[in-house]
C-alpha cells in the first residue's frame, strides 16, 4: 500500500496502512500458493529501506490539480504534468514516468522523440484537466492533452488532440512513456493481450522488451508482435488497474529491467509505453470497484465496460434462438480439411476425405461412442476456382470429394443425428479481387460485404447445404489504416449479421471485440495456450473476458489426438470442449493401437487407455481418447457457459500445476508436471496429466488418490447429477468409469463401477 502522505489538497493516508497491507499481502500469497515475490525479488533491500523509498513517493506531485471520483483520485502537477492515480478501494497508487518529469512524449515528423515535462495553457475544473504539451528541451508544435472524468462510471480517460496546423510536424504521441511502473518489491505484474494473454511479473530476473504494434488476433506463439484485444492489466500491492484503447495502430512497449539508484522501491521494474500515430486518440483507465486481490479483476472490469457501452449477448442466448442450435454448447468439434495441396510439378489437390465419409464418422461417434453433441465444420470443400461474385450463386463442392449431391446428403445425415453441420470459407472466397491486386483488411471486408449483399450468396448457400454455422477464415494481414478502421468494423458487422440470419451461428478465426456481438465461435483463440500448455506466462485474459460469450477453438494443426493429454488439460482449464484430429478416411475401420511407449511419452497417452467404459468394445486409441475426454469436457463446458472464468493461479512457479475458478462453485485443477501433486484440502493426489473438476452438480477426476481412496494406477471418473440437484442429494446420478480402477468414494460410501452406473449416493 502506498502512503500518499500530505499532498496539497489531498487526503492523507496513514503510514500504518503500508504495514497492514504488506501483512495482508503476505497472508494472501501463503494461502494461495503464489510466492510472495516482493521478498524474493527485493534482494538486498530491507523492509526498512523499502518503507523509506515508498514514503519518498509521497512528494511525487508537488502542486497538484485533481480529479476526484468515488473510486479514484488523480493528482497531476500543474507545472510538470507528473501524476499520481490512487485506487480508492485498494488505496494503491500508480505513478507517471520514473526518473523524469511528466508522463508522455511527442514524436516529431523527423523521428525525434521529445519528452513533455512542462504545461502551458492549463484549464482545469472538477470534470477535466486540459493543457498544451510543452518541453524544457525545445519548443513543441501545439498538442492538447486532457484528463476526463466519465460521469457515473469508475472510468478515467486520457486523450490527446493534434490540431490541424500541427499535423505535418507531429508523427505520433507516446501517451504513456514508461509510466504506470510496477516494481518487484510490490509484487508488480502486467497482463498483456498477446494470444490468450500473458502474465509477466516484475520479479523475474531476465530482461523483457516486448513491442506489440497492431491488432492481428490471437497469436500462434510467443514470437508474434500483434495484440489480440485492446486492453492490458497492471497490478501492484494487490491493487489492479486496467487500460483500454480503440485505435488499431496503437503500439504497446513493455520493458522489464533492473533499476539502479537509491530511490526506486525495488530492484526491478516493468515500464509501460503506449504510442499512437493518429491525430486524436486516447486511453481509458478502468478502475476496479470490488476488493479483488488478483490481476484477473482487470478482465472483469473490462468486460463490464464493454457491456456498459453495448449489450453483448451470451453464448447461451445466441444458441437459444433455435432448438437445433442448443447442442453447440459442449459439442465435440471436428474441422476436417477435405483436400490438401500437392506441390509442383503436380500442382493439384488431393482429397483427404470424401463427403460420404463425413456422415459415416458422425454416425460412428453417435452409435459407437454415444456422443450426442458434435459439430462438423467442413473446410477446403469448394471446387477449385469457386468464389468471388462470378460463381457464388452455384457454390460448387469439390468433385474429387463427391460434389454437391454427396455433400447435401452428408449434411442431411449429420443433422438427422442431432449433430451440427457447418462450413468454413476463406474471406477471399466471398469476393473477386481486382486482377493482380491484394486488398488490405478493410478493403477485403468491404468487398466481401458488398458482394454477399448484391448476389444473395449466403441465401444460396443456405438453400443448397443448409449449414447451421459459417466459419470465416481470415488470413493474417497488415493492420488497416486509421481512416479505414471504422469502415472495416461496419463491413464486418454487416457481413456477420447476414451470415447469422442465413445460417444461425457464425464464427471468425481472428475476432475483434466488436465482432463478439454476433459470432458464436472464435476459431483460433486457444492457439497460444496449446503451443505452451505449462507455461507460467500464458494467462487466460481472453477467456475470462469472452469465454461465456463465444466458444474458443484452435487451429486444425493443434487439434487433439490420442497422445494430446496436455492439450486436453488446456481445454479443461479454460472450460472449452476440444477440437479433435482425425486421420484421412474412415479412421475407425482400422483402429489405432495404443503404443507401448515409456516415460513421459507413455503418460501423454493416458486418456487413450482401453479400460472402464471402453473395455471389450474393440475401439482404437483415438476413439477411447475421444470418448473419455468428451465425457468430461462436454459437461464442464455446459457449466462454464453459465459461469464466467473468474480466477486463475499458477500453484507452482514453473506453471506445472494450474487452477481456474468459474464463479465460486466450479473449480478446475490440473497437473502438467511429472511429479504427483497433492491438494490436501480437496483430498486428491494428481499424477502427471491429472485433473480435478468439482461443482455441486458435477465431479470429475484423473487421480492417484481421491476422497480417501488410494489407487495403484490413476483412476478416471465423472459423476453427474441427472436432476437439478447436487449430485450428493440427487435421486439419479450417473458415474462414468474411464480407466481400470473401478472404485470411487462418494459421500462416505464406496461404489464399484464397471463402465457406468446409475445410482443415488445418499
Amino acid at each position: 500500500m502506498i502512503a500518499t502522505g500530505s499532498l496539497p489538497g489531498s487526503r492523507s493516508i496513514p503510514a500504518i496502512s503500508v504495514a497492514l497491507a504488506l501483512l495482508i499481502l503476505q497472508a494472501f500469497c501463503a494461502a494461495s500458493g503464489r510466492p510472495a515475490r516482493a521478498q524474493e525479488a527485493a534482494g538486498a533491500l530491507s523492509e526498512a529501506e523499502l518503507e523509506k523509498r515508498r514514503k519518498a513517493l509521497d512528494g511525487w506531485v508537488f502542486e497538484p490539480v485533481a480529479l476526484d471520483n468515488s473510486t479514484y483520485l488523480l493528482h497531476m502537477d500543474r507545472h510538470t504534468s507528473s501524476f499520481l492515480l490512487t485506487i480508492r478501494r485498494s488505496n494503491v497508487s500508480y505513478y507517471s514516468s520514473w526518473n523524469r518529469k511528466g508522463f508522455c512524449s511527442i514524436r516529431l515528423a523527423n523521428g525525434e522523440l521529445v519528452p513533455v515535462n512542462k504545461i502551458e495553457d492549463l484549464n482545469a475544473n472538477s470534470d477535466r484537466i486540459r493543457f498544451r504539451a510543452a518541453s524544457s528541451l525545445r519548443e513543441l508544435p501545439a498538442v492538447w492533452i486532457e484528463w476526463r472524468k466519465v460521469k457515473n462510471m469508475s472510468v478515467l480517460s486520457l486523450v490527446f488532440d493534434v490540431p490541424e496546423e500541427s499535423r505535418k510536424q507531429v508523427a505520433g504521441i507516446r501517451l504513456l512513456d514508461r509510466a504506470l511502473w510496477v516494481s518487484d518489491s510490490d509484487n508488480g505484474e502486467i497482463l498483456l493481450p498477446r494470444g490468450v494473454g500473458e502474465l509477466h511479473p516484475a520479479s523475474k530476473a531476465s530482461p523483457l522488451a516486448l513491442r506489440l504494434d497492431h491488432f492481428q488476433g490471437p497469436a500462434r506463439d510467443s514470437t508474434e508482435t500483434a495484440w489480440s484485444q485492446p486492453v492490458l492489466g497492471l497490478n501492484r500491492l494487490s491493487g489492479p488497474l486496467a487500460l483500454a484503447w480503440s485505435e488499431p495502430e496503437t503500439v504497446l512497449s513493455i520493458e522489464r529491467e533492473e533499476v539502479s539508484g537509491k530511490d526506486f522501491p525495488g530492484k526491478r521494474g516493468i515500464f509501460t509505453s503506449v504510442e499512437f500515430s493518429g491525430d486524436a486518440g486516447g486511453l481509458t483507465f478502468l478502475v476496479p470497484t470490488e476488493i479483488n486481490m488478483e490481476i484477473m479483476e482487470t478482465a472483469r472490469v473490462y468486460a463490464g465496460w464493454l457491456g456498459s457501452r453495448e449489450k453483448i449477448n451470451s453464448l447461451r442466448f445466441k444458441t437459444s434462438k433455435r432448438e437445433d442450435l442448443r447442442t453447440f454448447i459442449g459439442a465435440a468439434m471436428w474441422r476436417p480439411s477435405m483436400t490438401t495441396e500437392v506441390p509442383a510439378p503436380l500442382a493439384r489437390r488431393q482429397p483427404r476425405y470424401d463427403f460420404k465419409q463425413l456422415a459415416a464418422i458422425s454416425g460412428h461417434w453417435k452409435e459407437a461412442l454415444g456422443i450426442d453433441r458434435a459439430l462438423v465444420i467442413v473446410e477446403d470443400w469448394l471446387a477449385t476456382g469457386t468464389g468471388g461474385d462470378g460463381l457464388l450463386a452455384s457454390w460448387n463442392a469439390a468433385e474429387e470429394c463427391g460434389g454437391n449431391e454427396a455433400l447435401v446428403l452428408a449434411a442431411e445425415e449429420i443433422r438427422s443425428r442431432g449433430h451440427l453441420f457447418g462450413l468454413g470459407l476463406d474471406l477471399e472466397q466471398l469476393y473477386s479481387a481486382p486482377a493482380g491486386k491484394t486488398l488490405d483488411r478493410a478493403a477485403a471486408w468491404k468487398a466481401a460485404a458488398t458482394t454477399v449483399k448484391a448476389t444473395g450468396s449466403f441465401n444460396n448457400l443456405a438453400s443448397i447445404f443448409d449449414p447451421q454455422l459459417l466459419l470465416i477464415n481470415e488470413a493474417p494481414r497488415p493492420a488497416a489504416g486509421r481512416e479505414d478502421w471504422a469502415s472495416m468494423i461496419g463491413s464486418r458487422a454487416a457481413l456477420l449479421e447476414r451470415a447469422e440470419a442465413a445460417f444461425g451461428l457464425t464464427g471468425l478465426t481472428h475476432p475483434l471485440p466488436e465482432d463478439l456481438h454476433t459470432i458464436a465461435l472464435c476459431g483460433s483463440v486457444l492457439n497460444s495456450k496449446l503451443a505452451a500448455p505449462a507455461s507460467p506466462t500464458v494467462f487466460p485474459l481472453f477467456p475470462a473476458t469472452y469465454g461465456h460469450i463465444a466458444r474458443l477453438g484452435f487451429d486444425g494443426a493443434q487439434a487433439l489426438g490420442p497422445s494430446s493429454a496436455a492439450g486436453f488439460l488446456c481445454c479443461l482449464l479454460y472450460g472449452q470442449p476440444p477440437v479433435y484430429a482425425l486421420p484421412p478416411g474412415r479412421y475407425f475401420d482400422s483402429p489405432e493401437p495404443r503404443p507401448s511407449a515409456a516415460g513421459s511419452e507413455k503418460a501423454a497417452w493416458c486418456f487413450a487407455t482401453e479400460a472402464g467404459w471402453s473395455a471389450g468394445r474393440k475401439l482404437g486409441a483415438r476413439d477411447v481418447f475421444i470418448k473419455n475426454t468428451y465425457e468430461v469436457a462436454t459437461w464442464l463446458s455446459r457449466l462454464c457457459a453459465r459461469n464466467r472464468l473468474s480466477s486463475h493461479r499458477f500453484l507452482k512457479p514453473d506453471g506445472s500445476v494450474q487452477e481456474t475458478y468459474f464463479s465460486a462453485d466450479l473449480r478446475v485443477l490440473v497437473n502438467f508436471g511429472k511429479e504427483p501433486y497433492e491438494d490436501k484440502d480437496a483430498k486428491v493426489v494428481l499424477p502427471q496429466f491429472g485433473f480435478l473438476i468439482r461443482h455441486p452438480f458435477f465431479l470429475a477426476f484423473h487421480a492417484l488418490q481421491a476422497d480417501g481412496l488410494t489407487y495403484d494406477t490413476p483412476a478416471f471418473f465423472t459423476v453427474r447429477s441427472l436432476e437439478g440437484k447436487m449430485y450428493l442429494r440427487a435421486e439419479q446420478v450417473r458415474i462414468y468409469q474411464g480407466m481400470k480402477p473401478d472404485r470411487i468414494s462418494l459421500g462416505g460410501r464406496v461404489f464399484k463401477v464397471r463402465g457406468e452406473l446409475k445410482t443415488k449416493i445418499w
